[in-house]
């Protein structure tokens, strides 16, 4: 089951409240009423959660929206919280989050081996049969970010794990662990954390953005370790022992 995140329909809702029609026109549609109907369709939500989401972050104190937006209310504790993270963010960042959001909620047809080789992407093929998801994931957090795992699912055909939204993911935590918050060495701009599949890949093939968390590698070396249960509701993992950690940063999920 792939689940869809509100979160990350927020910070598209943030990117269009902050760059209005040249976020629209970045992202290949029309006017805004287009932008909100098809990003809204692809996410399976009503129009009006984005819409409204956007007119939420209008009324942040910052904002630089020329729209009225919820002015007049006070924004929500959430709302204020990602709009202050995502300010610190550049718009070429966000576009690059934004549309590999957008793509890869899309990202469910099969290319023949002919068509990738025909548009010059670099691929990686991956034996899942032979591999642990422990060198899996080591190949997805390691390869160039701009290419795409190859996985076979039929005779000639295939599907490609975006690796670039897994770059955007973790650019967006700017170095730090969503698990215990920290950034490892405390040194700021070194990022050393690592992509974790929440239902494992080597299972699921799921790369979408509400099955990946961003952890440390000693979070990530424990997770593979002890294999805890994740409640997504609660957002934490469970162990057999009944510890529990809880996500302490989360902008996406």
């Amino acid at each position: 089951m792939h689940y869809k995140s509100s979160r990350a329909l927020s910070i598209i809702a943030y990117y269009l409240s902050e760059y209005d029609m040249d976020a629209v026109i970045t992202l290949g549609y029309q006017n805004r009423a287009q932008a909100i109907r098809e990003i809204s369709e692809k996410f399976k939500r009503s129009n009006n959660y984005l819409k409204l989401r956007r007119d939420e972050f209008d009324a942040l104190p910052f904002s630089k929206s020329h729209r009225n937006g919820w002015k007049n209310r006070e924004p929500a504790k959430d709302v204020l919280e990602m709009g202050e993270w995502l300010r610190l963010f550049s718009f070429d960042e966000l576009t690059n989050l934004v549309k590999d959001l957008l793509e890869n909620e899309v990202q469910t047809e099969f290319y023949d081996k002919q068509y990738v080789e025909e548009k010059g992407i670099k691929k990686y093929a991956v034996d899942f049969d032979s591999m642990s998801e422990e060198e899996i994931e080591y190949i997805i957090n390691g390869v160039d970010k701009n290419a795409r795992v190859e996985v076979t699912v039929a005779p000639q055909k295939k599907r490609f794990l975006k690796v670039s939204l897994i770059n955007n993911i973790k650019m967006l935590y700017r170095g730090s662990c969503q698990l215990c918050g920290c950034k490892p060495f405390e040194i700021d701009g070194l990022d050393i954390c690592e992509a974790h599949h929440i239902e494992y890949f080597s299972e699921s093939q799921n790369n979408d953005a509400s099955n990946i968390i961003i952890v440390c590698p000693n979070h990530h070396c424990m997770i593979h370790k002890y294999n805890p249960v994740f409640d997504r509701d609660l957002l934490l993992f469970q162990y057999n022992d009944r510890h529990i950690e809880k996500i302490k940063i989360n902008y996406h999920l």
